[in-house]
């Protein structure tokens, strides 16, 4: 009964310290979440594949597909498009273009390269768009691939 009562005793103390952890905002989570809202209100950054097209012709941006080299030998990626996995877009900051140079990421279907996009915004990147339904929508509207 005794061993109970110091254990129940200890697990109260514990709850007690655990209720006075404070959240503390840090600079990234700051950064992260500035990046959140301003996407949230540009519609997540996403573009079709239509006027992703449009973008390429208008603004020459800076092509980036994070998929894997599986996927890339499997369907082929956008003409002109650097290829980064996702997992790999640190180690590869030295290939990325100037802040300033407009960017089209694009993954499989937008998932991935939704996490890019809010990457390379917290990164500074200003206009950066990520292809809606990623290649796979970008070939079902009839547009060019090239094979790697």
């Amino acid at each position: 009964m005794k061993k109970w009562l110091i254990a129940s005793m200890i697990g109260i103390l514990s709850l007690g310290i655990v209720a006075q952890a404070q959240v503390v905002e840090t600079e990234a989570a700051k950064v992260v979440f500035q990046v959140i809202t301003e996407v949230s209100t540009q519609g997540w950054g996403f573009i079709t594949p239509d006027k992703a097209a449009d973008f390429i012709d208008e603004v020459n941006p800076f092509i980036l597909d994070v998929r894997t080299p599986k996927e890339w030998d499997e369907t082929g990626v956008i003409p002109g498009a650097v290829t980064i996995p996702l997992t790999e877009l640190e180690q590869h900051l030295a290939e990325l273009p100037p802040l300033n140079k407009p960017v089209l990421v694009y993954c499989k279907a937008g998932a991935r390269g939704q996490y890019a996009l809010t990457y390379l915004k917290a990164l500074g990147y200003k206009n950066v768009k990520n292809l809606q339904g990623g290649i796979t929508a970008w070939i079902n509207a009839g547009f060019e691939v090239e094979k790697r």
